[in-house]
């Protein structure tokens, strides 16, 4: 598993410690775990009872969303980023019992099983369109992920952080800023 970069100082700082995640550290967030190495480990697994253990702690998180509010957190977060919002289809359902959700990366497109519109959900096949590098929900798109549960959940970073550690995955909540270029 590749390691993230140590945890940097200044405002970021401040912000990740009160939970805060302002639309300019989630940019910043997705361009810099896009950019990371994710390794070839499949994490999966861990981060599927790694959600079932945070949301059963934050039952916010497998709140049902209408279509319209989904539709605006998904706008939200990707005017943020400064790109284009994934359409969302809701579809029939998957042939795998266990598949709520699918990124469709190649065409910018979210598919959520009808009756499957869970805020969680959605926030987490936006993080694969976020950092599609990382298939197998390797450091780069967990970071991303907890990005999204604090900013549009409201998880407290150090909440997050220790569920991450409880169940192996990557733990970094805020990645190092790039070092400034001294003038010459």
């Amino acid at each position: 598993m590749a390691a993230l970069p140590a945890i940097g100082g200044g405002v970021g700082a401040m912000q990740a410690l009160s939970g805060f995640v302002s639309a300019a550290r989630l940019r910043e967030g997705a361009r810099e775990a896009a950019a990371l190495d994710h390794g070839k480990t499949d994490l999966r697994a861990a981060l599927c009872r790694f959600e079932d253990d945070l949301f059963a702690a934050f039952p916010a998180g497998h709140e049902i969303i209408g279509y319209d509010a989904a539709l605006r957190m998904i706008g939200e977060l990707f005017r943020a980023c400064g790109r284009a919002a994934p359409v969302l289809e809701m579809v029939a359902g998957f042939e795998a019992p266990r598949i709520g959700g699918f990124a469709d990366v190649a065409r910018n497109r979210i598919a959520i099983e009808t009756g499957f519109l869970y805020r969680f959900l959605v926030l987490h096949e936006c993080a694969h369109i976020l950092v599609p590098a990382d298939r197998q929900h390797g450091p780069g798109f967990t970071y991303v992920l907890q990005l999204l549960y604090r900013r549009f959940i409201g998880i407290p970073e150090a909440a997050i952080r220790r569920y991450l550690a409880r169940h192996g995955l990557p733990s970094q909540t805020m990645l190092a800023p790039a070092p400034l270029a001294l003038a010459g």
